[in-house]
């Protein structure tokens, strides 16, 4: 710009050719343009659900209610109750885990009855074909499992059966891992008469990823 002041003094009579000149040697035109490329993204919801016919309540929910039992004997069985999960998410979902739990007061202390029939109670369970666990309900484990259930309606299933005593389950003597020979006797052994009038509620929780 200094420059520029300078000729205009000495060179007032050609200001508009040096003018001119300036804007064609010094200051080149430049066409710009630009491309977009874009797309919407929508996450989805996780949607899995469980059915059983020995449900009271929850089916096609995530919190399937299984019917009640009791009061029970010494030698006692739920029954082999089937439970399918089903995916109602638009993408695939994964099984990680499943975590058995047992809900019951123990304001009595560990030898109240409710703490009692809890700590001799026995759980049953079985997915593809598999003996999932099997042995004391209290000691029970969240197993790793592995399975995918399809977008839109995959399917897989688990039996849960909750007993006590020499009851016939879906497990039979089978252990962690085995493919059980059912139906068939426990082998477990009776309730005390320490777990006389004791109450429970065993849960079963499946976690998923997807």
């Amino acid at each position: 710009m200094k420059l520029l002041r300078v000729r205009n003094i000495a060179l007032a009579g050609v200001v508009s050719v040096a003018g001119m000149g300036l804007i064609g040697v010094g200051a080149h035109a430049v066409f710009t343009q630009n491309t977009v490329s874009a797309q919407t993204i929508t996450a989805g919801t996780m949607n899995v659900t469980l059915y059983s016919t020995d449900a009271v309540g929850g089916n096609n929910t995530a919190n399937l209610a299984l019917a009640n039992l009791g009061p029970t004997g010494s030698t006692f069985t739920t029954g082999d109750q089937l439970v399918t999960i089903t995916n109602n998410a638009p993408f695939v979902v994964s099984e990680i885990t499943a975590t058995p739990g047992d809900t019951f007061d123990s304001s009595g202390g560990p030898t109240s009855p409710n703490s009692r029939l809890a700590a001799e109670t026995y759980l049953c369970e079985v997915s593809s074909g598999e003996v999932i666990y099997n042995g004391l309900l209290s000691a029970a484990p969240a197993q790793g499992i592995v399975g995918t259930l399809a977008a839109s309606g995959g399917t897989d299933s688990y039996i849960v059966n909750v007993y006590a005593g020499n009851a016939t389950t879906a497990c039979g003597t089978g252990t962690t891992g085995t493919t059980p020979n059912v139906p068939a006797p426990s082998g477990a052994p009776t309730l005390n008469n320490d777990a006389e009038g004791g109450v429970i509620q065993p849960t079963m929780t499946v976690s998923y990823t997807g």
